[in-house]
């Protein structure tokens, strides 16, 4: 039997006055990839944020790990790789392996700094994923396809058991859109990872990464696509 790690019963959200979701049943299994999809404004980011306890919604239940997402004591389970676009604001002088350590900041304590264990750990993911001539290069100078696999590597180095994927390839070049879903495609296989991908590049994602179901967000109900 399959075990549910998101599950949401008759999921209700709102920004005030304005109703943005209404009703939505998902669940994601354990080993799936799963697609949701929808036009912009649809209610994607919105829909995510409740997944995984960033909101709270109006009416109904979200759970992660068979525990209430508001909660957040799950949040070590999941990797969240956000929306290529929001990298542009990392414009702070800061190395890709300082970056990918920054994963590890639920291991420091009270710290704010990461220690070389840390680092070196960094060190090692990266190495991993063949992004050793990147590791001392400072994060804002890399390419947006090197940007995306440098988060890829600090989604992954607490060795979570989801992989949420927000807009993964918006504002990506072809060329890194390709090796950012094949290796999308490896991690899967190679690490039993359950994915959810949030997207409205739904038929190139669908080229690489094998998809289990797609779910689409039409006038605030999920819809099986």
């Amino acid at each position: 039997m399959s075990t549910a790690v998101i599950e949401t019963t008759d999921l209700h959200f709102s920004f005030g006055r304005f109703p943005v979701l209404s009703g939505v049943n998902f669940t994601l299994n354990e080993g799936e990839a799963v697609c949701l999809t929808g036009e912009n404004g649809c209610g994607k980011s919105t829909a995510l944020k409740l997944l995984i306890g960033a909101y709270k919604p109006s009416q109904g239940s979200s759970l992660l790990f068979g525990s209430s997402a508001t909660k957040g004591d799950q949040l070590s389970r999941v990797g969240y790789v956000p929306q290529a676009t929001t990298t542009e604001k990392i414009s702070f002088p800061i190395t890709a392996r300082e970056l990918v350590a920054q994963g590890l900041t639920r291991e420091l304590g009270v710290f704010t700094f990461t220690r070389k264990k840390q680092r070196d750990k960094a060190e090692k993911m990266l190495r991993s994923m063949g992004l050793s001539k990147i590791i001392d290069v400072p994060f804002s100078e890399l390419s947006g396809g090197l940007q995306q696999r440098v988060l890829i590597a600090r989604a992954l180095i607490t060795e979570p058991e989801l992989l949420i994927l927000d807009e993964p390839i918006s504002g990506v070049d072809a060329e890194s859109r390709v090796e950012f879903l094949t290796l999308i495609e490896k991690l899967r296989s190679e690490r039993n990872l359950t994915v959810l991908i949030v997207t409205h590049d739904l038929e190139e994602i669908r080229r690489y990464v094998t998809i289990d179901r797609i779910h689409r967000i039409e006038e605030g109900q999920l819809i099986d696509a």
